[in-house]
């Protein structure tokens, strides 16, 4: 009787480290297949470098492997907002070529170093009929040279510190950008759009460390809303939901302007420096309730646009990676590839 104890007992112990085995190996079966089954991602926001000197080569092939190594299918590259002459400017010449010689891989947006220039130079009260005009023909310009957008364009973009990141404000409502709502709403190309969220004038004491910013800030949703009403058929894309300086881009915010203004789409950037209470995870690192179902309601209306700069490290990479493999299958697939297909014309832009 004993010996057949203990047979029994070796079988199930073997049975055991049978099942055990099994249930790690199905384990990493399935971590692998939600690995190798991740989202695509189209990046539609991403900077090639900060600032550009000649003699430097651009780091396209460091663009690609980081991208491949968190599966971002396509990327769209566009200059930062740089003020008026600024050092380091680079733009449509440095970046179209890339797009063309990557097709599938890169798209690119412009303006950042042309049109957001004179939008920052020219205050509104001193916007003449030629103004107007040179500003038209520079848009029509990066048009007709096969951009996907008009970006990065910026109405309040904080000053980080670095030379090559200052402080710029300008009017959601300026008659620039009203004149390039016309132009964008003409070709179904999307504005770009940086604007930190002042829903009232306001003190601003989180100013980011070394920045050169004001102490206080100008109520701009209001010049956001006439931008928005002052051709439905403009899309604005509003750039950096998730990452916010002023603590004020909320949930409620972004859910009543995407109520009134149907051409209103955000793109979604993360980052560890943006305010925690306005950022997509909670403490416990998953989706905050009022995030998903923002996203579930209005699941056109998001895009990701990570602000990945390629000359740095790609930590703002890897977290858009984060967002897109804790959103639901059903909406991922939306925000992570549909929407900038749609909105940017990538289909018709890679069969051109």
């Amino acid at each position: 009787m004993e010996k057949i104890v203990s047979r029994l007992a070796r079988g199930y112990a073997l049975a055991g480290l049978i099942l055990s085995l099994s249930s790690s190996l199905f384990a990493a079966e399935v971590k692998q297949a939600k690995s190798d089954g991740a989202v695509a991602i189209i990046d539609t926001h991403a900077h090639l470098i900060r600032g550009y000197r000649r003699r430097d080569p651009l780091p396209t092939g460091a663009a690609l492997r980081a991208m491949d190594g968190h599966r971002v299918e396509m990327a769209i590259l566009l200059p930062p907002p740089f003020p008026p002459d600024h050092p380091g400017i680079y733009g449509l010449r440095e970046i179209a070529p890339v797009a063309r010689a990557n097709p599938g891989r890169f798209g690119f947006a412009a303006g950042g170093e042309s049109l957001n220039p004179m939008i920052q130079r020219i205050a509104p009260e001193k916007v003449t009929p030629d103004s107007i005009r040179e500003f038209q023909q520079e848009a029509e310009v990066l048009a007709k040279a096969g951009a996907a957008g008009f970006g990065e364009i910026a109405a309040e973009h904080f000053s980080s510190g670095r030379g090559n990141h200052p402080y710029e404000s300008a009017r959601p409502d300026h008659p620039l950008l009203l004149a390039l709502a016309d132009i964008a709403a003409r070709y179904g190309m999307p504005i770009d759009l940086h604007m930190e969220a002042v829903p009232r004038d306001m003190p601003f004491s989180r100013r980011p460390s070394g920045g050169r910013n004001p102490e206080t800030l100008r109520e701009n949703i209001s010049g956001l809303e006439r931008l928005l009403t002052h051709n439905r058929k403009a899309r604005i894309v509003w750039a950096h939901a998730g990452w916010d300086l002023t603590g004020e881009r909320t949930v409620p915010l972004m859910r009543s302007l995407l109520e009134k203004h149907p051409n209103l789409t955000m793109s979604v950037k993360l980052d560890e420096s943006g305010s925690r209470p306005t950022s997509p995870f909670g403490s416990d690192d998953g989706l905050k309730p009022g995030w998903l179902m923002m996203l579930r309601d209005f699941p056109d209306r998001f895009v990701i646009g990570s602000d990945q700069f390629f000359d740095e490290d790609t930590e703002r990479l890897a977290l858009a990676r984060k967002f897109v493999d804790a959103l639901p299958p059903e909406v991922a697939r939306v925000v992570a590839r549909e929407n900038a297909r749609r909105i940017y014309r990538l289909e018709t832009k890679t069969r051109g």
